[in-house]
């Protein structure tokens, strides 16, 4: 595996800094340590808070949240199937892609949906082969997860520029993951080994936190890894495109606070993965970077709640060695460069006894650059900025909240309209392809929104509503060189220099209920059920023009997309539950050759229940789940030769037992009845190919240990 040697030294200097810091914060501390009496350790139960400690039950807005104990525990760090899990939210999964693609409402890739981990946006894409798409892929690894958010709709703040349809944040560990209640300095290790392909995981992360000034400082280290084989379906039969891989990653977070109103946050984390998509043909190497720095200026009073962050993701991907069949790229390599930066501010005025005012208001500045060798193939370079500001006031008084908000985006695309070959118009024979020609585009928009919610009862917040989304084109469609370009050349024929940006007019209506005592003493129960309607104009997809050339075109009319999603859930310590529904149509335009560049469509309808119990003062956790997906289609070329998928419905079951403080062992079993299956927005090549590609049933086992 060809791994860039700054990142293997960019790991172990993390990984160096929080042993270092063991060893100083252990003495310094370890009388405290000593005298600490230990906490109980709280063994279940799902964090539904976001940043500020509110509940999404809440939060007028479609919100989800998963935590570290659903993500971890019950779904043994399969991050796709946590996605599935939340209403209104889907993936592509190819059985033999281990990027993740996020599917908010129907629309997925382009940036539709903002992808982040930590905050950072990841938009690496790439093209490869007919069954190839060029949606934004995330990649992290599975044990460095500890919680995955969710927006749906329209997004206050930086995450929401430039964003059309929502955004999803993975968030990764940091120091009070792995250190116990009351300990300074703390090791947590764990480790998985399952069948039916999954050989094995395993994390070693260290953390520690020391006095600083009035304040303190703290840092944590980790490394990780996973072993994967080819599995078997429901039939018995081994999945023959997905082969074996291996992804390793790293990551270190350094935390400053040298008093209660300032903080620093620096972070890292590294991915290096090797597979071979047998719908590619070609091994890809990718290599992820994604570094943050983020300061809060918080010191408690009305005016200030002071943020800003910086940060650079780097996605380095080449294709080295294919299955045999093909050969033309094998050499490729591309790089993807996304710097940014964003601040913002909360401020809380009372404007008399009954009236509260609060403001909200920022800028936001990220770029995205391409660069590829002669053998990027369909894939362009160029350069996306996206920059921005935006403001939200809210008045609240009586039972009534009212936020008005404004955000102006503006766009800049540079790109290269496409190359000579060498020894073609003047390029010289034996180099690099030639550029012919650079091209610009820029434009900007006004995006308003309104929400009203009201609070009548302590148990129920009716919310209603209306934003305007946009996102501008990209290099890839803008640019779009055509699909066959094995000697480095491409003509500008297939661009699409007037593609206007995609806009959407939304209303999402819903309402929040949430009580406690409801059929035993100490019982919580909490629903949120939503109705969102989204009409699109110029929705982007890959069509025959009016010239009969193949490329990117805005479709004319109005695209809808509408549908339910209702979320609950139900604990009353000795037992718990929690569900999600989701009905909708959230059909999206095809062109002539829809397939070709893997436009999935999603089912109409998917749902998933969750059910367990505790025993032993709440110990050991016993669940199981229900996963239903409805009938899904697959576009291939037109209409009569699409892919018409059945619907399916899998059972799950989870264990964990917490043997004290320091230890839990855990148990996960997936499609307990060995269903054969094939799963829904998987891709065209998976469905071309007739092989099912739903997992069979698979046993993981695994072990947490932290002290």
């Amino acid at each position: 595996m060809q791994y860039n040697r700054f990142h293997a030294s960019t790991l172990l200097a993390g990984s160096a800094m929080a042993l270092a810091l063991l060893a100083l914060a252990a003495p310094a501390r370890a009388q405290d340590a000593a005298a600490t009496e230990l906490q109980a350790v709280n063994v279940e139960g799902d964090s539904n808070g976001d940043s500020n400690g509110d509940s999404i039950v809440d939060i007028p807005a479609a919100v989800s949240k998963s935590d570290r104990i659903k993500v971890q525990e019950r779904y043994a760090g399969d991050a796709t199937q946590v996605l599935r899990s939340t209403p209104g939210t889907f993936t592509r999964e190819p059985a033999d892609q281990p990027g993740i693609t996020v599917n908010i409402r129907g629309m997925q890739g382009m940036g539709r949906v903002n992808s982040m981990i930590d905050g950072v946006p990841q938009t690496f894409s790439n093209l490869s082969g007919h069954g190839g798409t060029f949606d934004n892929l995330l990649y992290v690894e599975q044990n460095m997860l500890v919680g995955v958010d969710v927006t749906r709709g329209a997004v206050s703040g930086a995450e929401g520029m430039g964003t059309l349809a929502g955004a999803a944040n993975f968030r990764t560990l940091d120091v009070d993951d792995v250190l116990l209640s009351g300990k300074d300095v703390g090791v947590m290790s764990s480790v998985r080994a399952g069948t039916n392909g999954f050989d094995y995981s395993r994390l070693l992360a260290g953390a520690a936190r020391t006095d600083l000034g009035e304040g303190e400082m703290s840092v944590v280290g980790a490394l990780s890894d996973t072993k994967k084989s080819p599995f078997e379906n429901g039939a018995g039969i081994i999945y023959p495109f997905g082969g074996d891989q291996h992804p390793k990653s790293g990551l270190f977070k350094v935390n400053l606070a040298p008093n209660s109103d300032h903080k620093l946050q620096l972070g890292g984390i590294w991915y290096g993965n090797e597979f071979l998509p047998g719908t590619s043909g070609y091994n890809w190497v990718i290599n992820n970077q994604t570094y943050t720095a983020k300061y809060s200026y918080t010191p408690g009073d009305d005016l200030f709640d002071l943020h800003a962050n910086a940060y650079l993701n780097i996605t380095d991907m080449e294709f080295d060695g294919t299955n045999g069949n093909v050969s033309s790229f094998d050499g490729r390599k591309g790089t993807n460069t996304t710097t940014g930066f964003d601040i913002s501010n909360r401020m809380r005025f009372d404007l008399n006894d009954e009236t509260e005012l609060k403001l909200y208001y920022g800028a936001a500045y990220s770029r995205d650059r391409y660069e590829g060798n002669a053998k990027r193939g369909a894939n362009p370079d160029g350069t996306l900025v996206k920059a921005g500001t935006f403001a939200e006031a809210t008045i609240s008084r009586g039972i009534f909240d009212v936020t008005g908000g404004l955000r102006y985006d503006y766009w800049s695309l540079d790109g290269i309209t496409g190359y000579h070959a060498p020894g073609s118009n003047g390029c010289p024979a034996g180099g690099e392809p030639c550029p012919i020609d650079t091209l610009s585009r820029s434009g900007s928009d006004l995006n308003p929104k309104v929400t009203i919610s009201a609070r009548p009862f302590d148990w129920l917040q009716p919310y209603i509503t209306y934003a305007h989304t946009s996102r501008p084109p990209t290099a890839s469609e803008v640019f779009y060189p055509g699909g066959h370009s094995f000697d480095g050349s491409s003509d500008p024929i297939n661009n699409n220099p007037n593609l206007l940006p995609e806009k959407s007019r939304g209303v999402d209506l819903g309402v929040n209920l949430k009580g406690s005592d409801l059929f035993e003493s100490g019982d919580e129960g909490w629903l949120k059920v939503g109705y969102f309607h989204n009409r699109i104009r110029d929705y982007i997809t890959f069509d025959l023009d009016t010239d009969g050339t193949m490329r990117w075109v805005n479709v004319e009319g109005t695209t809808i997309m509408k549908g339910v999603e209702i979320e609950g859930g139900y604990d009353a310590g000795r037992y718990f539950a929690g569900f999600s529904v989701t009905i909708a149509d959230t059909a999206q335009p095809e062109g002539v050759a829809a397939g070709v560049g893997d436009v999935g469509k999603l089912p109409d309808d998917f749902a998933t229940l969750d059910v367990g119990m505790r025993f032993f003062d709440e110990a050991l956790t016993v669940g199981g789940r229900m996963r239903y997906t409805g009938k899904s289609k697959q576009a291939y070329i037109n209409e009569a030769m699409a892919y018409n998928l059945p619907s399916y419905t899998l059972f799950d079951a989870n264990a964990s037992w917490q043997i004290n403080e320091n230890a839990k062992v855990f148990v996960n079993i997936e499609n307990v009845f060995n269903k054969d299956y094939m799963k829904a927005n998987s891709g065209l090549m998976d469905n071309y190919n007739g092989i099912r590609n739903g997992r069979g049933r698979t046993f993981i086992f695994g072990a947490t240990a932290r002290f």
